[in-house]
């Protein structure tokens, strides 16, 4: 798995180091120290993988050499106390392939470096153990466009919260002072020739570094450049632990101090997945409190509402609740149809229509058989003929 790891330090003559044995001893060459005569021989030593110079275009090409690179800059650097080179340490991603790490510090170090005008020396040591990395040393002077050195600071008119030169006030007079040839006199002041030592430029090339790894990185290997207190992950991290205490295993302090951490870490991603569930559960429940809260406004709103329009319909009055409803159009159609009815009753009386004259044939009938009864009645008692 990738880890994270970069640290920034400085290669200083005030700490008895030297810029040329710096360099011989990372890029495991032999190069002369022109100053001392000195030969710093680290042919033989093992693990460098491999070796780059990256130079800016204003830079002399006899930089390519790191011999006469880091001699120049011996040269140039002659106070005690001077910095002579700022070195970058990287972890490489073990998943990579060796020519995919060597393109990416190489990008790395033109973007981040090199097109900011500084000379780049750095190397790859992989002694196989799980541990590639590479370091970086950069130079902390820039080089001017005619390929000579610049100074590390300069001097600049002092400006005014408005963006104005600070006169020079004469204390005797109150004015500002006057110089050679009737000049006016501004107050100056040092700054740095570049902007290389700024603070926030530790977190931009510890970004930077993260994002570079990253696009050559599957997704579950990808590396963040925060701790893990900025991301917000509960995980103590692992302390760096060197060649030396590899070599060593569980004898160095530092790999069993590792051990313990991750095994800490174990316990705490345990703890973290429990919380993580806890955490569901919760979002479930609030979620259901709130369709819940939102059915319980829903009916209070409605029961409202109805209670609203009892209200309206009160103040209507006993006249409006009495009236009748208007007649819809089956009303309409029924009355029309009972009208219709009625007139057919008018125009055709019983006695002309077909019931009618039935009902005229059935009296005529019970008519006769009344009478024939009557003469058969009347006969037996000695009557008329039937």
């Amino acid at each position: 798995m990738a880890i994270y790891h970069l640290s920034l330090k400085t290669i200083s003559r005030s700490k008895g180091q030297s810029a040329v044995a710096s360099s011989a001893y990372r890029s495991g060459s032999k190069l002369k120290d022109f100053e001392t005569g000195e030969v710093k021989d680290f042919t033989k030593k093992h693990g460098v993988a491999y070796s780059e110079i990256q130079l800016p275009a204003q830079a002399p090409a006899k930089y390519k050499d790191r011999e006469e690179l880091w001699n120049a800059v011996e040269e140039k650097e002659s106070k005690s106390n001077s910095q002579l080179a700022r070195e970058v340490e990287v972890a490489l991603p073990a998943e990579l392939e060796r020519p995919t790490q060597i393109k990416l510090v190489h990008d790395y170090v033109q973007t981040n470096f090199v097109d900011r005008g500084m000379c780049a020396d750095w190397s790859i040591h992989d002694k196989e153990d799980g541990n590639p990395h590479a370091h970086i040393m950069l130079t902390t002077r820039a080089i001017k466009k005619n390929g000579t050195w610049a100074p590390k600071q300069k001097s600049t008119y002092l400006l005014d919260e408005n963006g104005a030169k600070v006169p020079q006030i004469d204390p005797k007079t109150g004015q500002q002072k006057i110089g050679a040839r009737g000049r006016k006199m501004w107050q100056r002041t040092t700054e740095s020739y570049t902007d290389w030592n700024d603070r926030n430029n530790a977190e931009i090339w510890r970004k930077s570094w993260a994002e570079s790894c990253n696009q050559y990185l599957a997704p579950e290997n990808k590396i963040d450049h925060r701790s893990y207190e900025r991301q917000g992950v509960e995980q103590i991290p692992t302390i760096h632990e060197g060649h030396v205490a590899r070599e060593m295993g569980d004898r160095s302090e530092r790999v069993q101090t590792n051990i313990d951490i991750k095994a800490s870490n174990r316990e705490l991603s345990g703890l973290s997945a429990t919380i993580a569930k806890i955490q569901e559960e919760a979002r479930k429940l609030f979620h259901q409190i709130a369709e819940l809260t939102e059915l319980i406004r829903k009916r209070a709103q409605e029961k409202a509402e109805a209670k609203r329009q009892v209200e309206q319909l009160a103040q209507t009055g006993p006249a409006s609740r009495s009236a009748e409803p208007k007649p819809n159009v089956a009303d309409n159609f029924l009355k029309q149809l009972n009208a219709d009815k009625a007139k057919q009753a008018k125009s055709a009386p019983p006695e002309e229509s077909v019931a009618g004259d039935f009902l005229k044939k059935l009296n005529s009938d019970r008519s006769k058989r009344q009478a024939h009864k009557y003469r058969e009645r009347t006969h037996d008692q000695g009557g008329p003929k039937l």
